[in-house]
């Protein structure tokens, strides 16, 4: 007698009984097949209907049918007795009255039978919900090697893109490139003052004739002294002021009292005026360049010139 549908659940749980039923899960498998019912029932149907038929028991020969050796048929006005023949099929085993047709064989590219189904028709070749094990390990198989193929593909391109990445950085060409050109400061000429003064002299003398020689010789310290010191002067007016300064000197020597001026010298007035020059001034308009550090990649690629 076959195992009960609880202990054919119970033996999904164990791998070594799983192998002697023919059942080909993995233990996960297993396990959700023993935890969902209606996978469970299915298993169990289709494990029924992998099993072997019991080998049928002989059926007894039936029993000879016999008949009275004689029947008085009615009617008989004599009273003869008519034998009775016995029935053909009486002294061999009774043939059925329909005949069981064979199972049709297993056809696996027809339909399935119908979810449940296990009868005539060989059962599906694995229950609903838990693909058999040949069709767990071709499948996965199969999509592994194309994604694989993908793979090999992706990395092979991936690695002649790094090629191209190292060998572009390798070659790289820098260089400097303009992009404002340098614009050159410009200058203009301007008068300045140097700190120093000129001094000149006129023709008219400070002194007149009949003057008081005292008088005279202080008008001469007057205009030198206003042209000469506290002052830096420049080397030809020093020459002129120090030429003024020694005439000073001589009439202070000569005066005495009562003396006045009897002519007039060539000493005019002394006149101080600051000395100026020229010079180049900046027109603060030179700029720069503008520039940046350019790369050429490959000869193409980037800022190539």
């Amino acid at each position: 007698m076959p195992m009960s549908l609880d202990e054919f659940r119970a033996s999904l749980l164990r791998a070594d009984v799983r192998e002697s039923l023919g059942i080909r899960l993995a233990d996960d498998e297993a396990q959700r097949v023993h935890d969902d019912a209606t996978a469970s029932r299915n298993w169990y149907e289709y494990w029924l209907a992998t099993q072997p038929a019991p080998p049928a028991a002989a059926a007894p020969a039936p029993a000879a049918h016999t008949a009275p050796a004689a029947y008085a048929a009615p009617g008989d006005a004599v009273g003869h007795r008519v034998p009775i023949p016995s029935y053909p099929g009486d002294a061999q085993p009774t043939a059925p009255l329909y005949a069981a047709a064979p199972p049709p064989a297993y056809d696996p590219a027809a339909a399935p039978p119908p979810y449940g189904f296990v009868g005539a028709q060989e059962p599906q070749p694995y229950p609903y919900g838990i693909p058999a094990a040949d069709a767990v390990a071709a499948g996965p198989r199969r999509r592994n090697a194309g994604l694989w193929v993908a793979l090999s593909v992706i990395g092979a391109l991936i690695l002649i893109a790094i090629v191209v990445v190292v060998a572009a950085f390798a070659t790289a060409r820098h260089w400097t490139k303009i992009d404002v050109p340098e614009q050159p400061e410009t200058f203009h000429t301007e008068e300045y003052e140097t700190g120093r003064y000129d001094v000149t002299m006129d023709t008219v003398n400070p002194c007149w004739v009949d003057q008081d020689w005292t008088d005279c010789t202080n008008l001469m310290v007057a205009t030198y002294n206003g042209a000469c010191v506290d002052v830096q002067l420049t080397a030809d007016a020093a020459a002129l002021c120090d030429e003024y300064s020694a005439a000073i000197e001589e009439m202070k020597a000569q005066d005495g009292d009562g003396y006045t001026v009897a002519s007039l010298g060539s000493f005019g007035n002394l006149h101080r005026a600051a000395e100026t020059a020229t010079r180049e001034v900046s027109n603060n308009d030179g700029r720069p360049a503008v520039t940046h550090e350019a790369v050429c990649y490959l000869g193409f690629i980037g800022e190539c010139r």
